[in-house]
């Protein structure tokens, strides 16, 4: 089960110090993180912005920032997210990232999690987010409380802060993450 991640472009312009537009970095992007939650997993973040209003002068790299699943509680990023699909003789016994659902518990990077992960699924979890995912390529399958939705290439999903995996069944995927800083209005049921 060999995962290789793809390299993303990454074109980010700004200003120079007249006020004229330009390219600041155009390169594969630097924050590549494979397997940072699951094994056949990527994440790469493209850019990460700290407080709202995002500071958008200088030329700093903020997509170059030591990797959180979360975004800043403030902030935000834009996150890409490379998945495998299932392998066809797939078997949980020989998949070394494979972790049943179980009893939930507050990681340490403040997610909530209920498991479930293996080589082609994330695991079952929640947190204090707003999320628009954006399916590039590929197909992904939602999995929910209350059902299952397959995602093809084209499809958005905003979520808010609610229990939920993602399973590559039937192909891999290329999808896009804006993950921002939200809250709760109430405790939530674990």
């Amino acid at each position: 089960m060999a995962f290789e991640p793809q390299p993303i472009r990454r074109v980010v312009t700004g200003n120079d110090e007249h006020g004229r537009s330009g390219v600041l970095f155009d390169s594969a992007a630097p924050n590549v993180n494979p397997g940072a939650i699951s094994r056949g997993t990527c994440m790469t973040d493209i850019w990460v912005y700290q407080t709202t209003p995002a500071v958008i002068s200088g030329t700093r790299d903020d997509g170059n920032l030591p990797f959180h699943f979360e975004p800043p509680a403030a902030g935000g990023h834009l996150r890409i997210v490379q998945s495998n699909a299932k392998p066809a003789d797939y078997d949980p016994a020989k998949d070394p990232a494979y972790k049943p659902l179980g009893p939930t518990r507050l990681r340490p990077d403040g997610v909530w999690d209920r498991g479930g992960q293996n080589f082609y699924s994330s695991p079952v979890h929640k947190s204090a987010t707003v999320d628009y995912g954006i399916l590039l390529s590929g197909e992904r399958t939602l999995l929910l409380d209350r059902g299952n939705v397959v995602m093809k290439a084209g499809d958005v999903v905003v979520q808010l802060g609610n229990w939920h995996g993602w399973a590559n069944l039937n192909a891999g995927s290329l999808m896009a993450f804006v993950m921002m800083g939200a809250k709760f209005d109430q405790e939530q049921k674990v």
